[in-house]
């Protein structure tokens, strides 16, 4: 029977600094819902597409959200690719709230109940492209925070054969933030895309020395064609997902062999429920599943409990601190934290091993403060791509 006071009455869409775009969902009488539907640097034509897909949804049954986001899916002729999951996964992260909410209970519980307590974070250090000492210097400052994983980009821009000493800074790099980080403090290495297959296949073994958590995004996800033979190449494990955004797509690198990581973005691959077929993936073929989450305490919760309730689960990516988030930042407040109510701040203090705690707040386990959202909504977000360009001019993969 339907529940009239789950009805949704509007879907309410923002674009608020560092370069977040953020939902609410307000049902008849029932609770708000918060989502988010980044595709960064791309927050325009996103959110075009929420307020395209919101005519689906507005006047149904939140208690429906299954239905409704297949249907919306379905029902869509030309769908899949960043913006349109991007704004399907923005909504559905949203109803999830909603019914985690209405139900009292946590979303994990929804979904079957956590399998961990806890769950280990990682955090960016060592910059975009910075110079090796500047690395080592704001990793160090990272652990000193409680992480005891990182992330850091592997390597500069690079040639389709690098004539230009990528591969020696990449490497100086990496010496430099493992010297001042010690050898208890996991490193993982993110290539961004940013290397044809032949400069991959030589930083993978070049790099080794540094004893990597993993190796991220070695090629652009166009070319995953080539990943089981760079994969090959190296005992470090392969993660990438990202810039993927169906759940055949993923099937499709775990078929060939090519990952060992899957790193669905949430928003990007449309929301909660594809994210859990994932992890399901990864589960049944014995992987492992590490969401992408550089966004906002929206997107790391909504990341967290699906991370919870997977065996194939163990790490999540948190961009407290990252240097993206601190575009359009003002004020004294961590820009992370600025749009979580005061009173949950606590909630995100890592312990001795760089763990947080699973939430048991209903629905996603954060609560928004969306008066500060929209008080941020009138300065927007005006980030963009970043552009690199090779010393001869040539434009290149940041």
């Amino acid at each position: 029977m339907p529940n009239s006071n789950l009805r949704i009455e509007r879907i309410e869409t923002v674009q608020v600094p560092p370069r977040w775009g953020l939902l609410r969902i307000q049902t008849a009488g029932g609770p708000e819902g918060f989502g988010e539907y980044t595709v960064e640097g791309q927050l325009d034509g996103t959110e075009a597409l929420v307020r395209e897909l919101s005519r689906y949804f507005i006047g149904k049954d939140a208690s429906d959200a299954k239905r409704l986001v297949r249907g919306a899916f379905d029902q869509s002729f030309y769908h899949g690719g960043p913006h349109f999951m991007s704004a399907l996964g923005g909504i559905e992260i949203g109803l999830w709230d909603i019914l985690g909410k209405a139900a009292g209970q946590p979303i994990h519980q929804l979904l079957g109940g956590k399998i961990r307590d806890k769950v280990k974070v990682y955090r960016w250090a060592g910059g975009n492209n910075n110079a090796p000492g500047a690395a080592a210097e704001e990793a160090a400052r990272v652990v000193s925070e409680g992480a005891r994983a990182l992330k850091m980009n592997a390597c500069p821009p690079m040639a389709a054969i690098d004539t230009y000493g990528g591969v020696r800074a990449a490497v100086d790099r990496a010496r430099a933030v493992r010297n001042a980080v010690g050898p208890e403090v996991e490193i993982a290495f993110d290539f961004h895309g940013r290397c044809n297959v032949p400069m991959a296949r030589r930083l993978v073994r070049e790099l080794e020395f540094a004893s990597p958590l993993f190796y991220e995004e070695p090629v652009r996800p166009e070319y995953n064609r080539w990943l089981p033979e760079i994969a090959r190449l190296t005992h470090v494990p392969i993660a990438t997902g990202e810039r993927m955004f169906t759940l055949p797509e993923f099937s499709d690198v775990v078929a060939s062999q090519g990952a060992h990581i899957l790193q669905p973005d949430l928003v990007h691959v449309g929301g909660i429920s594809n994210a859990v077929e994932v992890a399901a993936l990864a589960e049944a073929n014995g992987i492992a599943i590490a969401p992408h989450c550089p966004l906002s305490p929206i997107a790391f919760m909504a990341c967290l409990q699906v991370v919870v309730q997977s065996r194939a689960g163990w790490i999540l990516e948190w961009s407290k601190g990252i240097h993206y988030n601190t575009s359009g930042a003002t004020g004294d407040v961590d820009p992370w934290l600025r749009y979580v109510e005061e009173s949950d701040w606590p909630r995100f203090e890592v312990d001795a091993s760089g763990h947080l705690p699973v939430p048991d707040l209903p629905g996603l386990g954060v609560r928004i403060n969306w008066n500060e959202v929209e008080k941020a909504a009138k300065v927007g977000s005006v980030w963009r791509d970043e552009s690199m360009f090779l010393p001869d001019g040539t434009q290149a993969n940041w």
